[in-house]
């Protein structure tokens, strides 16, 4: 499990470390895995490569110097759809009492000084969080970088034949990425229901409002033409997607 630790103060940072330490090592005593730990002193760091988490620590209260306390950086997380479990620890900032009822549901609350025990419960949740996590495809734009999941694509298409292709998802944002048809198609691999239309489309059959005789028309109204090659198998696969 990969564990990080988001806190600008220092001995703080490395007192979380030796707690998690002690407790990935009962871990392997057990015959069960240990952790990966990385710590971090500022946001910059950690926003680099997030989704990689399974539980992220965070308690930042240096304002003037993060420009961010700590809720706002889970919730700058969860805007990117960071999947890990996200713990607050509390020392000078409350940070449950600044949390929306829906960010007490998803978010886990814990209070300076950690309590060994109260530790091992929030691991154990992390562990079965990750462990029915679906996975996640990373969408990397000038603007940044979000995680999606298959549900979220409603279908990307290259324009031009080019580098580019244009990813347009459920919820109406559209995101550009460097890179072609086939190469991101082999990251759709655990979504079956994402399937190529033609060398320059990828659609989601889950969004279909309409099939013709060699096109398809999507949720938000736009027709994409199948090629001979992938035409019967979307039919097939659309089919069986309606069965089930």
């Amino acid at each position: 499990m990969h564990i990080a630790v988001c806190d600008d103060n220092i001995a703080d940072r490395k007192q979380m470390q030796r707690l998690l330490e002690r407790a990935s090592d009962a871990n392997k005593k057990n015959g069960l895995e240990g952790f990966f730990i990385d710590l971090y002193g500022n946001i910059p760091s950690l926003m680099q490569t997030p989704q990689m988490y399974d539980g992220i620590f965070i308690d930042m209260t240096n304002i003037s110097e993060s420009g961010m306390n700590g809720i706002e950086v889970a919730r700058s997380l969860r805007k990117i759809n960071v999947s890990g479990k996200i713990i607050l620890c509390s020392s000078a900032i409350d940070y449950e009492s600044l949390a929306t009822d829906e960010e007490k549901e998803d978010f886990i609350f814990m209070t300076k000084p950690i309590i060994k025990n109260r530790l091992r419960e929030v691991l154990d949740i992390c562990e079965e969080s990750r462990s029915n996590k679906e996975p996640l495809i990373e969408l990397r734009d000038d603007n940044g970088t979000i995680y999606v999941n298959g549900n979220d694509i409603l279908y990307a298409h290259c324009k031009n034949g080019g580098g580019r292709i244009e990813i347009k998802l459920v919820d109406g944002q559209i995101i550009t990425i460097l890179s072609t048809i086939y190469m991101f198609y082999e990251d759709l691999e655990p979504f079956y229901y994402l399937l190529p239309a033609s060398d320059l489309t990828i659609i989601n059959i889950r969004h279909i409002q309409k099939t013709k005789a060699f096109s398809v028309i999507m949720d938000d109204g736009h027709k994409f033409w199948l090629s001979l090659e992938f035409n019967k198998h979307i039919k097939e696969q659309l089919k069986k997607e309606k069965g089930l």
